[in-house]
């Protein structure tokens, strides 16, 4: 047996007691309107730590101290409760089953809601939570919300079960909304995130392991980042040390040592050691000054003559561009005929009739159709000529990129030339060459290459490994077999109701990532809520969809919501509620009323077999699943007749005609 509600109370301002008393089941509450029925749902939610104290304005806010719950436990009762408007809650457990006895602990209301058990409503939440394993700390799956100057995630908590367990007046036949808090985004939001949590597929160890894994995926995403630069940095410092040995070759006239610019960066340490303790020494026979020169005068040669030819071809662009802009202008700023209007010619001299003008109209109209071509064509034409001028400059940055470099090579030829015409000293010049090159290949050994490779695979592995954990916990495989068995029990539960003949058979469905409910009207087509029409295609489907819902709350062991609903007013739809003030449920001065007289006979047909399913669902869900589960209904209806032999005087906990949940001068139910 799973917890379920055994008491709503009231404690008035002269101490008194009111409560109501129910069972496991079906539970009716009926009575005329204004007497107090759905206080009872909005009590329950103020005493389960609503942030906002709802309970509709009357007699019993006015006679109210303290508003109370108690629920049942296997082996004890917890009892919740909370004075009118106070931020404060009351938590109590008592062991025990004798339901009797505790109440009359609870009518020494000074005695046994002692200040001592309030605690401030944060507190509460999360001490109500652990009675229904809900204990979880942290579930953001992104470690570093933090950083990103995000919120943290909200805990799941108790305060998710109300959109469970909750379907208000103004809610439970209503076309654009089905769940309970599910108008404020953030609220919604969580409950949906939640539900994987208190159906028991997922524990903190879960999301422990999601942390972890996103730990891994960005390490893993800032060591690729890394890679690009690393490639370039290599390829930086092997262009230097190609530049300095083939500068100290030109000055010295032979190579510094026997090793390539590639094989100096992959061995630095060993190459350092090498190049350090050669001495220079200068060949005066070489003319390496002299090649390398011819060289690098070559080479500057062939990027000046590619400058100019890429020169030429943008210029061309450019001049096309502007001419197809020129052309555009021009041919807008003439005055084009709209239209003609041609007669068959006659000569003025031998009265011939001819043709002749037709032809050469239509001439004119091939020229104009050809030129509205060109116009068009004008627009498309300046786009492609753009796009060519960007693509030649891009070329033409590259060559001045080359030609920079290819100056900075010979500018120091052409410096030591002169030195030596003046000193006659290359030595100089040439260690410091060789000292250069030291210079530089010390900068990569303080600097040393990340095992980036290395790393980046270490990363992957652990993405991998925390990826096999997390798919041992068969989520999608355990939602999909949940889903499935949500829509089988949908279309179970909507074929005993009255919808319309156009929503029969069943086919309802409902998506647990979104919690979009629709009737799958074909393979292509979906009808949703908004769209079935009618009061009682709406309420039905709310019902269905609950009873599918509270039938997996019941049958799932780890689930931490209890199979616990709340229906208020549910037959509003055929006999609004508002029109009930009569000291007897009398449907047909309420179908007259309401203008349903014609149809009285088929709504109470629709009533009283609704109330027939509700308390053959939890008979049937206890004989399933070993859990009864609790369905408490507010309503006006009474003295319904029920079929599959139940009777509905068995399942009224609280009939209110001649008073109301706060009696006038007493104290009891």
């Amino acid at each position: 047996m799973k917890s379920f509600v055994r008491y709503i109370g009231v404690v008035d301002t002269t101490g008194d007691l009111h409560h109501v008393k129910f069972e496991p089941g079906l539970n009716i509450i009926t009575g005329k309107s204004s007497t107090g029925k759905s206080a009872i749902l909005e009590i329950f939610d103020y005493c389960l730590g609503s942030s906002e104290d709802t309970i509709p304005v009357g007699i019993i806010t006015e006679r109210a101290e303290t508003f109370f719950v108690v629920w049942q436990f296997p082996g004890y009762f917890l009892v919740t409760a909370r004075k009118k408007k106070s931020k404060r809650c009351f938590l109590l457990e008592q062991q025990g089953s004798d339901p009797d006895a505790l109440l009359e602990l609870i009518k020494q209301p000074t005695a046994f809601f002692s200040e001592k058990h309030f605690m401030q409503l944060a507190d509460f939440i999360k001490s109500v939570g652990r009675h229904f394993s809900v204990t979880l700390g942290n579930i953001d799956e992104d470690p570093y919300f933090k950083l990103a100057g995000r919120k943290k995630a909200a805990t799941p908590s108790v305060r998710s079960f109300s959109s469970f367990m909750l379907q208000h007046q103004n809610l439970v036949a209503n076309k654009h909304a089905i769940f309970y808090r599910f108008d404020e985004k953030e609220k919604r939001d969580q409950a949906v995130n939640h539900f994987k949590i208190f159906m028991g597929l997922v524990d903190e160890a879960y999301f422990d392991l999601l942390k972890e894994q996103e730990v891994a995926k960005y390490e893993l995403k800032r060591i690729e980042a890394q890679m690009p630069k690393q490639a370039q940095r290599k390829a930086t410092a092997i262009g230097r040390y190609s530049t300095l040995l083939a500068q100290f070759k030109t000055l010295a006239g032979a190579d510094l040592v026997e090793a390539t610019a590639e094989q100096i960066y992959a061995r630095p340490s060993q190459m350092l050691s090498q190049i350090s303790g050669r001495q220079v020494r200068i060949d005066v026979l070489s003319n390496e000054i002299e090649l390398r020169k011819e060289a690098l005068s070559r080479k500057r040669s062939e990027a000046l003559l590619e400058r100019r030819q890429l020169q030429g071809a943008l210029r061309l662009v450019l001049e096309a561009v502007g001419s197809a802009t020129q052309f555009s202008v021009d041919m807008k700023t003439d005055r084009l005929p709209d239209s003609t209007e041609l007669f068959e010619a006659q000569c003025p001299v031998c009265e011939t009739h001819t043709l002749a003008p037709v032809a050469e109209a239509n001439k004119l109209v091939d020229a104009i159709d050809w030129l509205n071509g060109e116009l068009r064509l004008s627009t498309y034409a300046r786009e492609s000529f753009a796009s060519e001028g960007r693509k030649i400059q891009e070329k033409l940055d590259l060559v001045d990129d080359r030609l920079r470099s290819i100056l900075a090579e010979i500018k120091p030829i052409d410096e030591e030339a002169i030195r030596l015409k003046s000193s006659g000293s290359i030595d100089e010049q040439a260690t410091k060459s060789k000292l250069l090159l030291e210079i530089a290949i010390q900068d990569q050994l303080d600097k040393p290459e990340s095992e980036l490779s290395a790393q980046a695979k270490r990363w992957g592995e652990e993405i991998d490994r925390l990826a096999h954990m997390l798919a041992e916990y068969g989520i999608e495989e355990r939602l999909s077999a949940l889903s499935e068995s949500i829509d089988a029990k949908l279309c179970e539960f909507g074929d005993l109701f009255s919808f319309e003949d156009t929503y029969k058979p069943s086919k309802l469905r409902f998506n647990i990532e979104t919690f979009e409910l629709w009737y799958q009207q074909d393979d292509g087509n979906r009808v949703y809520l908004r769209s079935m029409g009618s009061g009682a295609n709406w309420l039905y489907s709310h019902l269905a969809l609950f009873l599918a819902l509270h039938y997996q709350f019941a049958a799932e062991t780890d689930c931490k919501i209890p199979p616990i609903l709340f229906l208020d007013q549910p037959t509003q739809v055929y006999f609004p509620a508002a029109l009930d003030d009569a000291e007897h449920f009398n449907p047909e001065d309420l179908a007259k009323r309401s203008r349903r007289e014609d149809r009285v006979d088929e709504d109470m047909s629709a009533v009283n077999n609704m109330f027939t399913q509700l308390a053959l669902f939890c008979d049937q869900t206890a004989k399933d699943t070993g859990v009864m589960p609790q369905i408490i209904v507010s309503d006006h209806a009474d003295k319904l007749t029920l079929a599959e032999g139940y009777e509905f005087k068995s399942f009224v906990r609280a009939t209110w005609r001649t008073r109301g949940f706060i009696a006038q001068g007493s104290a009891s139910t």
